[in-house]
């Protein structure tokens, strides 16, 4: 009895150490967010990864032209508490697509806080501050660089269309990998007042864009002016005829009352195409 609960126990204090150590390292040992993959070369610690469709369970370098493909970080085996490796993958590594790891990054925006987002840089694989122009994040920085301490190395870029260049540090910072649409993107959406867009949700029971709700404003207003010129122009017409010829009164007032009902109809026909346009 006492050897099997001293086992029991052993084996409880190991699992606890072991899933502290993992969710100190960002791994998740039961949902394999950590996997071997093959490149077409080595690939240094911190690089951003996206899958390559050319090889079985391959990955290859992202540049910021493919930024919506970002997938992962390759991470350090050695930190791994568990690696499996396989011999048919060349030039393994090893990928995170969740967690906080090691990411590379780069000066290129700028310093990086703790809690900026980090999206691709110019430099293929490597990380920066993101602005309010990048689509897609890769993560969160958990850790700040400055570029002047934990310093890697320095690259130059070139700027195509001003032909001028920049001279970035690079580095390392642990960064929570999060891939999402940029929370901070700058809005490309036309201004729009706070009460139309409320009349619009209520009418559409959804958000509807402004460009919807400006043409339903521009096809209420024809409708509504379509049908008060017609209304107008029968009325007109039918007090004109009526002191030309009194006798007339009925067939006048008939052509009266067909211009009303055809101008509720204009009215009605434009309210509707609004509606649908609002709603589908």
């Amino acid at each position: 009895m006492k050897l099997s609960r001293i086992i029991i126990s052993t084996a409880l204090v190991f699992g606890v150490i072991v899933s502290s150590g993992a969710s100190v390292l960002g791994i998740s040992l039961g949902g394999g967010s950590v996997q071997g993959y093959s490149a077409d070369k080595p690939l240094d610690t911190g690089t951003i990864v996206q899958l390559d469709s050319s090889r079985k369970s391959g990955v290859k370098v992202t540049s910021k032209s493919q930024l919506q493909n970002m997938f992962g970080v390759t991470v350090d085996r050695n930190i791994l508490p568990v690696t499996i490796s396989s011999e048919s993958l060349k030039n393994e590594v090893f990928v995170a697509v969740s967690g906080t790891y090691n990411v590379l990054v780069s000066t290129q925006a700028g310093e990086i806080a703790v809690g900026d987002f980090v999206t691709l840089s110019s430099i293929d694989g490597v990380a920066m501050k993101a602005g309010t122009k990048e689509k897609t994040v890769f993560g969160r920085a958990v850790g700040a660089f400055d570029g002047k301490k934990s310093v890697l190395g320095t690259s130059t870029l070139k700027d195509a269309t001003s032909n001028k260049t920049q001279n970035v540090v690079l580095g390392s910072i642990p960064v929570t990998i999060d891939i999402k649409r940029n929370p901070n993107i700058q809005s490309t959406k036309a201004d729009l007042p706070s009460f139309l867009q409320r009349i619009g949700q209520q009418i559409a029971e959804k958000e509807v864009s402004p460009i919807r709700i400006y043409l339903s404003m521009a096809i209420s207003a024809i409708s509504i002016i379509a049908a008060l010129a017609m209304l107008y122009a029968g009325v007109r017409n039918s007090v004109i005829s009526i002191g030309r010829n009194p006798m007339s009164k009925k067939s006048i007032f008939r052509a009266l009352i067909e211009v009303i009902l055809t101008s509720l109809l204009i009215l009605i026909i434009g309210l509707f195409a609004v509606y649908l346009l609002l709603r589908l």
